[in-house]
């Protein structure tokens, strides 16, 4: 679960660190370059997880229903807990703040 959770979460997370407005804004599928790599590093991993020579080459074991739900929300988790703090942000300083801007008052 570990290994499928981590690796996912990043694939995911992606999204949210390639811009500073909302993921919803921007558009998801914007960039076909990070849509193939989220795709492709899905079937990478639930691949080694489900085939068993792969999984034998791993030693990792099969995951239940209950297990795949859990590994699904952790990695989707990056999405909202950003997304809320790209809101919080634009409600309370009126703009985004995660960028580094060189101040001209040096």
């Amino acid at each position: 679960m570990a290994f499928l959770s981590l690796g996912l979460l990043e694939l995911v997370h992606s999204f949210n660190i390639k811009s500073e407005e909302s993921i919803f804004k921007v558009g998801i599928f914007e960039n076909k370059y990070l849509v193939g790599a989220l795709i492709l590093g899905t079937i990478l991993q639930v691949g080694v997880v489900c085939v068993p020579v792969l999984a034998d080459i791993f030693n990792l074991v099969p995951l239940n229903t209950i297990q795949w739900v859990y590994v699904a929300l952790i990695s989707i988790s990056p999405v909202v807990i950003m997304e809320t703090q790209k809101k919080f942000n634009e409600i309370k300083f009126g703009k985004v703040v995660y960028g580094y801007k060189e101040r001209s008052d040096y």
